[in-house]
């Protein structure tokens, strides 16, 4: 019998599996090769980034310095990433300078004042973070957006990024799916705010799901705009296939979006931004949006759009269109206004350890694993190899091959106990803490033998390998 065992180990090892232990699932070996001096792509400074309705600007206290823990929350994800203000609310706000502040839904109206404002430019200078806003193009005047702007502008001064006009604008009623009808409004509303503020600086098209659209203004606006923007959601949160092997199953589909979006940006010299993303429309689904899967996701999903050369992302978060905290939140805020870190942070935080510097080349073995990987180098020639494990059931092993001059590897571990689990994840053996910081507690030696750095990797995990 042993002998048999032996045999039946060997024969899996020869197919390029091994096994972790006896009546364990077998794991599939992986080989990593790094080339550290071909550079695929730069990753912006700003490319973290968060996404929220207008609403939450008209909720006093909230973007706030006073906000500590949530001035902490941002600072722990990057010094200088990008706010995404706008939302289907975006389009059912008003500024009003002096009126009452009014956080509703989309079937009601917004209302936000200059009080609010302050805040929230004192917010991101509290976080060093910048601001992308949205102006009503849905049910506003060009009158109000262009004294919105010069509110938004006035309250936010170096803080702000540029300005959008519009949400959504390829499913606006204003525009009838025609992409000239839109053109027609973004063009008089642009020119207004110009005339009164020369120096305003504008993204868009902001479209759902209207690829071309991108196209059709890339050729006009190439010249005059900050970047190109599109959104994203895997699919809607009352479709039956809101689960998690959908989310965690690749999206050919979208890949052939992002091949567009980065082809239309080397044609004009412009960059793309996925300004408003997250699992599934409609708020998320709850057991799906808001588990440790939705943190495997998120941290695959934006290595994608840097390979694809993307500018960065702007994940969704807090109260949504339908006026409550959506389940992919990856910052919840429950009714007494207590924050906490769900585990899409934690896919979030992974990136902005590894996430730096360059993108290079990286080849990894054939497998019917759902296995994907990247490496990065920062500034100061460090290299980071970033395996995301989204397989349900099956484990990996792991060997990167260490690039000439390297020869010392560590690894930090993103975990949770399930794909289902939506607490107890940790990064680097580390949870965020109660103020919103994190450093880790766990920093794994990874052996090097032979010029090959070795370990195992579980089934529904990540790891960060650091090569140095």
């Amino acid at each position: 019998m042993k002998y048999l065992l032996l045999l039946f180990a060997v024969t899996l090892i020869g197919s390029g599996v091994t096994l972790f232990a006896q009546n364990k699932i077998a794991a599939v070996a992986v080989h990593i090769q790094v080339e550290p001096d071909v550079v695929l792509a730069p990753i912006a400074d700003d490319f973290m980034g968060l996404g929220y309705e207008t609403s939450a600007v008209a909720r006093n206290g909230y973007f706030s310095p006073k906000n500590a823990h949530l001035v902490q929350l941002y600072r722990t994800l990057s010094a200088h990433g990008l706010v995404r203000i706008g939302g289907n609310i975006s389009d059912h706000a008003r500024y009003v300078p002096e009126g009452v502040p009014a956080a509703r839904s989309e079937r009601e109206t917004t209302v936000i004042n200059q009080a609010t404002l302050t805040d929230l430019g004192e917010f991101l200078r509290a976080t060093g973070w910048k601001a992308m806003w949205g102006l009503n193009l849905g049910t506003g005047t060009k009158a109000e957006a262009v004294q919105e702007a010069l509110a938004v502008q006035a309250a936010l001064g170096d803080r702000l990024q540029s300005f959008e006009i519009g949400n959504e604008v390829d499913l606006l009623p204003r525009s009838k799916h025609a992409y000239t009808n839109y053109f027609a409004a973004y063009q008089e509303y642009k020119a207004a705010i110009r005339q009164a503020l020369p120096t305003a600086v504008f993204s868009g098209p902001d479209v759902a799901s209207a690829t071309r659209w991108t196209e059709y203004f890339s050729r006009t606006e190439a010249e005059d705009m900050k970047l190109l923007t599109h959104h994203y959601y895997r699919s809607g949160a009352m479709k039956p296939d809101a689960t998690i092997e959908t989310l965690l199953a690749p999206d050919p589909q979208w890949e052939s979006t992002l091949r567009v979006l980065e082809q239309t940006c080397a044609d004009h010299q412009i960059a793309f931004r996925i300004n408003e993303v997250n699992s599934f429309y409609g708020g998320g689904k709850a057991g799906v949006s808001d588990t440790f899967a939705s943190a495997l996701w998120c941290l695959d999903y934006m290595f994608r759009i840097a390979t694809h050369q993307g500018g960065g992302v702007n994940l969704e978060t807090d109260v949504n269109q339908l006026a409550f905290v959506s389940h992919y939140s990856p910052i919840f805020r429950d009714a007494n206004d207590q924050l906490t870190a769900r585990p899409e942070y934690y896919g979030m935080l992974a990136f902005a350890i590894s996430g730096h510097g360059q993108l290079v080349k990286l080849a990894v073995s054939k497998s019917d694993l759902n296995l994907t990987a990247y490496a990065t180098k920062n500034g100061s020639g460090d290299i980071w190899v970033t395996v995301i494990n989204k397989d349900l059931t099956r484990p990996a092993t792991l060997e990167i091959a260490m690039p000439e001059n390297y020869s010392v590897a560590s690894a930090y571990r993103l975990t949770a106990p399930s794909a289902e689990s939506k607490n107890l994840v940790t990064l680097a053996g580390k949870e965020i803490s109660e103020n919103g910081s994190w450093t880790p507690e766990v920093t794994e030696p990874v052996p090097v033998k032979a010029g090959w750095a070795g370990l195992q990797l579980p089934a529904t995990s990540a790891v960060l390998v650091h090569l140095r």
